[in-house]
């Protein structure tokens, strides 16, 4: 999981929001992309949740617009709020089975009122500094909260979309990287 830092939101929404009945549903399409394309810049173009590369376009790499105070318990005022706005990967949104599902998708089809998350926040790094990975590739925590999060909201170990499995590759090709560059030097494959 990556922590964000906001930067100055696009013109076009601060415009579009001063509109009498602007809401984020009937947001033009225009609008909309300036509003992707200056989150998948301020992400470098990865998940907020998942770290998957994602981009703007359509196929396996497409990304969608996440509320971190979830549409269906904000004001329309929050839903246009481009500090409440995180770009997330698709989440394998169209799988049968919830349990399939991950990201923004996993946690929007949770009841209205389990879709709050309940400590982890992508633009407070603090709160991230519970979370741990292990060797093959499990995200997890040891708060209990942090950890609820995670997996029941997220779904952040969700084998459909083996994420634990992309974890431990980029994991390994980290260690050999470091090995390559440091011959001389053991360098252990850390365990959390």
């Amino acid at each position: 999981m990556i922590e964000i830092k906001k930067t100055k939101e696009p013109n076009e929404l601060l415009q579009y929001r001063m509109q009498k009945f602007a809401s984020y549903a009937g947001m033009p399409s225009d609008v909309k992309k300036k509003v992707m394309d200056s989150l998948l810049s301020e992400q470098g173009h990865l998940c907020a949740y998942c770290m998957s590369r994602i981009d703007g376009g359509e196929g396996r790499r497409r990304a969608t617009i996440e509320h971190r105070i979830p549409q269906a318990v904000s004001t329309e005022a929050e839903r246009l709020d481009y500090k409440n706005m995180v770009a997330v990967c698709w989440g394998n949104r169209d799988a049968h089975s919830n349990n399939d599902k991950s990201c923004d998708a996993k946690r929007g089809s949770l009841p209205r009122e389990q879709q709050e998350m309940k400590k982890v926040d992508v633009f407070d790094g603090r709160t991230l500094s519970d979370i741990k990975y292990s060797v093959d590739g499990t995200i997890f925590s040891d708060d209990p909260d942090v950890d609820d999060d995670l997996n029941r909201r997220l779904n952040l170990n969700c084998e459909a979309r083996r994420l634990k499995e992309c974890r431990r590759s980029a994991l390994q090709a980290l260690h050999k990287e470091i090995n390559h560059r440091f011959p001389n030097r053991a360098v252990p494959l850390l365990l959390f």
